[in-house]
């Protein structure tokens, strides 16, 4: 038996960011592992600048996601200002819009998916790490929980639970079986069925435990530096199944 950390995550919309080329910053149909990493440091209390923190969790944690949908497309676009050539070298933005060279204009989109509804699992690659310990944070949070974005805020607690299972889809049918009873027992409507409905299968990507049946994936969200915005390749294993 293997013990999981499984939460929910559900909110109006949700980004989650792919490799970005040029004014495009387009968004992944489920969360990547870096955007789960830095969610979880955010409840833990980690600051960005704490990059061995964040590098503990990474390499600590093995990282599984049920899709339930993955929404829809939400592009906005809208317009930048960028600073003309210049001869000095600017630390932040701020700095940057204060040149006193003339500022250009271009456009930019941003990638959103509206009304998604996921499962994410974790479990340990170390024993070091304590799964109740981030549980315990998961429900009071240090700093703010966002979906990807700042603009993109939770609609619904993350209701984190510990499951032990023999792997990963007895986990999650575990804990959905969980949180029924839990709706049930409080006397509150089930609405996450309603955000089920639009979805004609179930996705699953997770890593590190083969399976039968599974598509290999290669996506680079392995953080490697917060500070410095670079990640790596990891491979993760995919199955979708129908309603």
């Amino acid at each position: 038996m293997k013990e999981y950390l499984i939460f929910r995550l559900y909110g109006p919309i949700v980004s989650w960011g792919e490799i970005a080329v040029g004014e495009n910053r387009n968004s992944f149909s489920y969360p990547s592992k870096s955007a789960v990493i830095g969610l979880i440091s955010a409840a833990m209390g980690f600051r960005r600048e704490e990059e061995d923190k964040h590098l503990m969790l990474t390499n600590s944690l093995s990282f599984g996601v049920k899709v339930f949908s993955s929404g829809i497309l939400l592009r906005d676009y809208h317009t930048i200002q960028t600073p003309g050539k210049s001869k000095f070298t600017h630390s932040t933005r701020k700095d940057e819009l204060r040149d006193k060279f003339e500022l250009n204009t271009i456009l930019s989109s941003r990638d959103y998916r509206m009304d998604s509804l996921y499962d994410v699992c974790i479990w340990k690659k170390k024993d070091s790490i304590d799964l109740e310990n981030i549980q315990k944070n998961l429900n009071q949070p240090v700093f703010s929980l966002f979906l990807g974005r700042k603009s993109a805020v939770m609609a619904s607690p993350l209701f984190p639970n510990l499951i032990k299972e023999k792997n990963l889809f007895l986990a999650f049918q575990d804990y959905e079986k969980k949180l029924k009873e839990n709706f049930h027992n409080q006397n509150v409507e089930y609405f996450f069925e309603n955000k089920k409905l639009n979805s004609k299968s179930i996705e699953y990507i997770w890593e590190d435990e083969e399976s039968q049946f599974s598509e290999i994936r290669t996506r680079r969200d392995e953080v490697l530096s917060r500070k410095r915005w670079q990640f790596s390749e990891r491979k993760e294993f995919y199955k979708m199944e129908k309603k």
